[in-house]
């Protein structure tokens, strides 16, 4: 009885080494990739933590007496995050109204011209960018006892919500209501984006 051996073709065997070799170079490249992909996401994150802007909004109240010529008053916002804010609509109201402009709220609490006419001053951030820090006073009746007197009475109906977005178009909004000593009310929000609209304040 004779044995025979079959022979395994050494090119075969050569195209199996072959294919394991390439089984084995792909796993190598996706877990390079996947770790990559980590590693991407985890410098996003660093980048994004290092750009987030945190806006707030406060007053500055300062009175030495009841008759002081030089009463001071003023409504700002500040940037106290780590990246610039990119502010994209701003609305202010009183008393659950909204207004378009300070003229029109000042007439919707009544202040009389006479009072008016002594001035105060104001500066858009609407559509303003806010460095980290930077701190702008977008109202100040500072030196206008009589309207000083009167915004100070009325200013716990005062809201105010500006939206805002980082350099990452991540957007949030923040909304006070109050800006006296006894109300004060502050939400954040994070929209999917800042809904423009006609009601937007202009300043």
């Amino acid at each position: 009885m004779k044995l025979f051996k079959k022979q395994i073709d050494p090119n075969l065997l050569i195209a199996i080494g072959v294919l394991i070799a390439s089984f084995a170079a792909l796993f190598v490249y996706m877990r390079q990739a996947a770790i990559m992909s980590e590693q991407t996401e985890i410098l996003l994150q660093q980048t994004k933590a290092n750009s987030w802007p945190y806006l707030d909004l406060s007053y500055s109240y300062n009175s030495s007496g009841k008759n002081d010529s030089n009463k001071k008053y003023s409504l700002s916002v500040v940037n106290k995050g780590t990246g610039p804010a990119i502010i994209q609509n701003v609305s202010i109201s009183y008393n659950n109204k909204l207004v378009r402009n300070w003229k029109e709220f000042h007439a919707t609490l009544n202040i009389p011209d006479s009072i008016l006419k002594i001035g105060y001053i104001k500066s858009s951030i609407s559509n303003k960018v806010i460095s980290p820090n930077e701190n702008i006073t977008f109202i100040n009746w500072s030196g206008n006892s009589e309207l000083v007197d009167i915004i100070r009475k009325n200013a716990g109906k005062i809201k105010v919500s500006i939206c805002y977005k980082s350099v990452f178009n991540e957007f949030w909004n923040l909304e006070r209501i109050g800006f006296d000593g006894n109300t004060k009310k502050v939400t954040y929000s994070e929209p999917e984006t800042c809904v423009s609209n006609n009601d937007t304040f202009e300043n």
